[in-house]
């Protein structure tokens, strides 16, 4: 019972970082997720070199991989800040907004990047190999993934910054209720061999769960119709599929060197790749991509 306290407890709060901020840029248009995304990058690049250092590679780059993530974000940051000091320039961020064929074939790669990650999953091998080269990894997983959903966020407007709630709301979602099925309804383990805990009756009830209680609040916040409703259970799927695929390709990579959690920094839960694992494999994809179709 005191586990499950403490895992709610700073499950809450991890949600009240990520969604306070998000409600104020939706309501002023800013961009305060920037300093959020920027977070979860520093602190998940620090737990994959700290991760390497379990494996048989020997990995030194940590430092300049966290300044270079520093400096990958430093136009966004920038972007925040000017909400608050109008007089801020931002040559960087101008020059990719015109540009904006860069973002989609970075988001492409990212896509490529997360079949090959997929296909780890179910590879009997270890997946270890990916700690000879940490900071070339580490640029595809979190850094690419995070730092498109966060470019993505800056150059879109308020309604358009809403969408990413539509992506987000899924994932957890399903996580909640494929844990509750999975306690209650749990038999046939999904990928034994890199998640036992994990059943096929809990990743089913959260997927199917996630995609009911969308459509309900669909139905009272509107417009509800055919077209919106099979909309939302499309992304609703797809979101909890990339979601345990996400959530899977963390199982393995901590169980390829023999580790539990990616570091202690949210007790009960572990460590920021630990919470953001299936956030990295869907938010940036289908919030690129709802942008794109809406």
């Amino acid at each position: 019972m005191k586990d499950v306290l403490i895992r709610s407890v700073f499950g809450a709060l991890f949600l009240m970082v990520v969604f306070t901020p998000f409600v104020y840029d939706v309501q002023n248009n800013g961009n305060l997720m920037n300093l959020v995304f920027y977070l979860f990058t520093m602190l998940g690049t620090h737990e994959l070199f700290e991760m390497s250092k379990k494996s048989s590679f020997k990995n030194n780059l940590k430092l300049p991989a966290l300044l270079f993530v520093t400096a990958l974000f430093m136009p966004l940051l920038i972007q925040t800040a000017a909400k608050f000091y109008p007089g801020l320039l931002n040559p960087v961020l101008q020059f990719l907004s015109d540009r904006l064929f860069i973002l989609y074939i970075l988001w492409a790669i990212l896509i490529l990047a997360i079949i090959v990650m997929s296909y780890w999953i179910f590879k009997k091998e270890k997946i270890d190999f990916v700690f000879k080269n940490t900071f070339l990894f580490n640029f595809f997983y979190p850094v690419l993934p995070m730092w498109i959903l966060a470019f993505t966020f800056t150059l879109t407007d308020s309604d358009s910054k809403v969408i990413l709630l539509v992506v987000l709301l899924p994932i957890y979602l399903n996580d909640t209720l494929a844990y509750v099925f999975g306690r209650l309804f749990g038999k046939t383990p999904l990928i034994p061999s890199v998640s036992p805990k994990k059943t096929r009756e809990g990743f089913i009830g959260g997927m199917i769960g996630a995609a009911l209680v969308m459509l309900t609040i669909l139905y009272f916040t509107g417009p509800f119709d055919l077209k919106h409703a099979l909309a939302i259970v499309g992304v609703s799927v797809l979101a909890s599929i990339l979601a345990t695929l996400g959530d899977l390709f963390e199982s393995k990579l901590k169980r390829s060197i023999d580790i539990k959690d990616s570091g202690n920094i949210l007790p009960g839960h572990g460590g920021i790749l630990d919470r953001i694992d299936a956030m990295l494999f869907v938010a940036p994809v289908l919030y690129v991509l709802l942008l794109l179709i809406s």
